[in-house]
């Protein structure tokens, strides 16, 4: 047992590992804190973070060259499993976005977070010495199939987070200034067709974003709700489970979307800082590990999944600041879910087991 014990050790990266399950820890609290009626919802998410912990666990101790060979087949289930949904998935709000097996519903989207960094990287490292505009054109074929299907859902949110992890890979690889201003370019002129093919209700997001006040009791109310929780924090906040906005049931969605403004309500102003000053050790940690790797498919594996988990995070506050539209983003590691928790975890046991073989796929 205590070889198994030393064996685990040099296995994972204690600040890494210690500022993840501070971050869960958090998560925990508010969420027991969140409403009146928390039993289920905190029995839920202890079993949520106990399937991540296991599936981390498999993953540090799983040669990268296993996710290296099996890249491309994960990332065909994924795009089978996001084709599922389209015709047999679970809808919730409006929105087809789970496939139900018995009380456990899977989310596909969730798991193309890591299954296309997977196949991006090792498109790239495969061609690493054939890097053209072709090569760039195939990733971006790639990138485009699974956010077109989760577009389909709809789940904007998702798509972006998806593309960005996709498309930050091609950046890193190499590709030209030329072609990403000519891209930039290219978009913005095509904002008016954009636009005009946007669901109502995101565009009604988009104006809700410039002024909340424009539908309060409709689509201005989320923002609206969670402005006031955040506000009414203070320096100090209210207390542990003394939320007003939270047990008075005016925030929606309490325990998944808006859990930031739950914890910005009840551990007011000086409590923000400390959950932002771990979100940035979480990243910073991950660059540092990202720097030290040796490999094409590692180094950008492991920036694409930490710049994925910074985005989520850092659009998810913003979400409930009112600073960007609202487009139902889990908050990694805090948020309720159970595919998003597994997935936060597997990521950070993924950079783990590239850290531990930095040399491995690089020889």
């Amino acid at each position: 047992m205590i070889k198994v014990l030393e064996k685990y050790k040099k296995r994972i990266d204690i600040p890494l590992l210690a500022i993840t399950f501070f971050i869960i820890f958090m998560g925990l609290v508010t969420l027991s804190g969140s409403n009146l009626d928390t039993s289920n919802i905190i029995i839920n998410q202890v079993i949520n973070i106990f399937v991540g912990l296991i599936i981390f666990t498999i993953l540090i101790f799983t040669n990268p060259r296993i996710l290296f060979s099996y890249a491309p087949i994960l990332f065909l289930i994924t795009i089978f499993l996001l084709i599922l949904v389209h015709f047999f998935g679970v809808e919730s709000n409006g929105a087809k976005r789970w496939l139900a097996f018995g009380v456990f519903n899977l989310q596909p989207s969730e798991l193309m977070k890591i299954t296309l960094p997977l196949m991006i990287a090792w498109l790239y490292q495969q061609y690493q010495n054939k890097i053209s505009l072709r090569l760039h054109f195939t990733a971006i074929f790639l990138i485009c199939i699974p956010v077109y299907l989760v577009l389909l859902q709809p789940d904007l949110g998702t798509s972006i987070m998806i593309a960005l992890s996709g498309f930050l890979i091609i950046f890193l690889a190499g590709i030209s200034w030329r072609l990403i201003i000519s891209s930039m370019i290219v978009a913005i002129l095509s904002s008016p067709l954009i636009w005009i093919n946007l669901h109502t209700y995101q565009k009604n997001r988009i104006i809700n974003m410039l002024d909340p006040f424009v539908d309060p009791l409709g689509t201005g109310y989320h923002t609206i709700q969670s402005m006031i929780a955040i506000g009414s924090g203070g320096g100090f906040g209210k207390g542990w489970g003394e939320g007003s906005q939270t047990n008075l049931n005016f925030l929606p969605e309490a325990n998944t979307d808006f859990i930031f403004a739950v914890y910005s309500e009840e551990f007011g102003f000086f409590g923000v800082l400390i959950i932002f000053a771990l979100f940035l050790l979480l990243i910073f940690r991950i660059f540092i590990l990202a720097n030290n790797m040796q490999s094409t498919f590692s180094k950008l594996l492991t920036v694409s999944l930490g710049v994925s988990i910074f985005s989520a995070i850092f659009v998810n506050i913003a979400m409930i600041s009112g600073l960007v539209p609202i487009v139902g983003l889990p908050l990694p590691f805090m948020s309720y879910g159970g595919t998003s928790m597994v997935v936060s975890l597997a990521s950070i046991g993924i950079i783990m087991s590239l850290n531990n073989h930095k040399t491995l796929i690089a020889n």
